[in-house]
Protein backbone atom coordinates (compact mmCIF):
# COMPACT_ATOMS: atom_id res chain seq x y z
CA UNK A 1 0.00 0.00 0.00
CA UNK A 2 1.55 3.26 -1.17
CA UNK A 3 1.30 6.31 1.09
CA UNK A 4 1.00 9.88 -0.06
CA UNK A 5 1.57 13.09 1.91
CA UNK A 6 -1.67 15.03 1.66
CA UNK A 7 -2.43 18.55 2.84
CA UNK A 8 -6.00 19.15 3.94
CA UNK A 9 -7.69 22.17 5.41
CA UNK A 10 -9.64 21.43 8.58
CA UNK A 11 -11.21 24.20 10.62
CA UNK A 12 -8.96 26.76 8.98
CA UNK A 13 -5.78 24.82 9.72
CA UNK A 14 -3.60 22.97 7.25
CA UNK A 15 -2.88 19.39 8.27
CA UNK A 16 -0.34 17.17 6.56
CA UNK A 17 -1.19 13.51 6.73
CA UNK A 18 0.22 10.35 5.18
CA UNK A 19 -2.65 8.40 3.69
CA UNK A 20 -2.97 5.47 1.31
CA UNK A 21 -3.24 6.89 -2.20
CA UNK A 22 -6.63 5.26 -2.77
CA UNK A 23 -8.05 6.93 0.37
CA UNK A 24 -7.03 10.52 -0.39
CA UNK A 25 -10.39 11.66 -1.75
CA UNK A 26 -12.27 9.98 1.11
CA UNK A 27 -10.05 11.84 3.60
CA UNK A 28 -10.70 15.14 1.84
CA UNK A 29 -14.43 14.46 1.91
CA UNK A 30 -14.26 13.63 5.64
CA UNK A 31 -12.46 16.92 6.29
CA UNK A 32 -15.12 18.85 4.35
CA UNK A 33 -17.85 17.05 6.30
CA UNK A 34 -16.18 17.92 9.60
CA UNK A 35 -15.98 21.58 8.62
CA UNK A 36 -19.68 21.55 7.74
CA UNK A 37 -20.67 19.79 10.98
CA UNK A 38 -18.67 22.23 13.11
CA UNK A 39 -20.14 25.24 11.30
CA UNK A 40 -23.68 23.89 11.70
CA UNK A 41 -23.11 23.14 15.39
CA UNK A 42 -21.75 26.64 15.99
CA UNK A 43 -24.90 28.07 14.39
CA UNK A 44 -27.27 25.80 16.31
CA UNK A 45 -25.68 26.29 19.71
CA UNK A 46 -24.36 29.81 19.42
CA UNK A 47 -21.11 28.60 20.94
CA UNK A 48 -17.91 30.24 19.80
CA UNK A 49 -15.48 28.14 21.86
CA UNK A 50 -14.06 25.70 19.34
CA UNK A 51 -13.17 23.06 21.93
CA UNK A 52 -16.76 22.88 23.17
CA UNK A 53 -18.16 22.75 19.64
CA UNK A 54 -15.69 20.01 18.72
CA UNK A 55 -16.69 18.04 21.83
CA UNK A 56 -20.35 18.17 20.84
CA UNK A 57 -19.57 17.19 17.25
CA UNK A 58 -17.35 14.33 18.48
CA UNK A 59 -20.09 13.03 20.79
CA UNK A 60 -22.64 13.19 17.96
CA UNK A 61 -20.31 11.36 15.57
CA UNK A 62 -19.50 8.74 18.20
CA UNK A 63 -23.21 8.24 18.85
CA UNK A 64 -23.92 7.80 15.13
CA UNK A 65 -21.02 5.35 14.79
CA UNK A 66 -22.30 3.33 17.75
CA UNK A 67 -25.77 3.22 16.19
CA UNK A 68 -24.35 2.00 12.88
CA UNK A 69 -22.26 -0.66 14.62
CA UNK A 70 -25.36 -1.88 16.44
CA UNK A 71 -27.32 -2.00 13.18
CA UNK A 72 -24.50 -3.98 11.59
CA UNK A 73 -24.51 -6.46 14.48
CA UNK A 74 -28.28 -6.88 14.16
CA UNK A 75 -27.98 -7.49 10.42
CA UNK A 76 -25.20 -10.01 11.02
CA UNK A 77 -27.41 -11.84 13.55
CA UNK A 78 -30.30 -11.97 11.09
CA UNK A 79 -28.02 -13.24 8.32
CA UNK A 80 -26.46 -15.83 10.62
CA UNK A 81 -29.93 -17.08 11.57
CA UNK A 82 -31.04 -17.22 7.93
CA UNK A 83 -27.90 -19.12 6.95
CA UNK A 84 -28.48 -21.61 9.76
CA UNK A 85 -32.09 -22.07 8.65
CA UNK A 86 -30.98 -22.56 5.05
CA UNK A 87 -28.30 -25.01 6.12
CA UNK A 88 -30.87 -26.95 8.16
CA UNK A 89 -33.27 -26.98 5.21
CA UNK A 90 -30.54 -28.23 2.87
CA UNK A 91 -29.67 -30.93 5.38
CA UNK A 92 -33.30 -32.03 5.44
CA UNK A 93 -33.39 -32.16 1.63
CA UNK A 94 -30.23 -34.29 1.59
CA UNK A 95 -31.76 -36.72 4.09
CA UNK A 96 -34.92 -37.05 1.97
CA UNK A 97 -32.90 -37.78 -1.18
CA UNK A 98 -30.97 -40.58 0.52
Amino acid sequence: MSLKLVEILVLGQVLRLNVPVEQEELLRQAARNLDILVSEMKEKTGLIQLDRVLSIVAINLSFELTQEKNKTLQIEDVLRTKIQQLDHSLGSVRVLKE
